[in-house]
């Protein structure tokens, strides 16, 4: 297989674990939004693993779908739920004492 196949397959399994991760942030915001399962939103999650998963693996080969696709899956989901708010992550030392007094209380999840 050539070079530049190789390259286009692992172009579209990015695509596809990239969005696997988005779906799986926003299935888990509704979740706790809602307090209903979205399963149209896991089904798009599967589907788009599904394909990310068969590209990388004809790409690749199988251990290219732990070593990619996980780290593009879980960063995916991180960059999304942040966007949506489920959680913050800052980079940086610890608060100061006025910092603590101004921020704003988190909810509970």
């Amino acid at each position: 297989m050539t070079q530049g196949l190789r390259f286009v397959l692992l172009i579209f399994a990015l695509v596809g674990f990239a969005g696997t991760g988005a779906s799986l942030a926003v299935a888990r915001y509704r979740k706790l939004s809602d307090g209903e399962r979205d399963l149209g939103m896991m089904g798009v999650a599967v589907m788009l693993f599904i394909f990310g998963a068969l590209c990388t693996l004809i790409g690749a080969g199988f251990a290219g779908v732990f070593a990619f696709g996980g780290v593009v899956v879980w960063a995916s989901y991180l960059f999304m739920a942040q966007r949506l708010g489920l959680f913050r992550i800052e980079a940086g030392g610890p608060p100061s004492a006025e910092e603590e007094a101004t921020e704003e209380p988190r909810r509970a999840e």
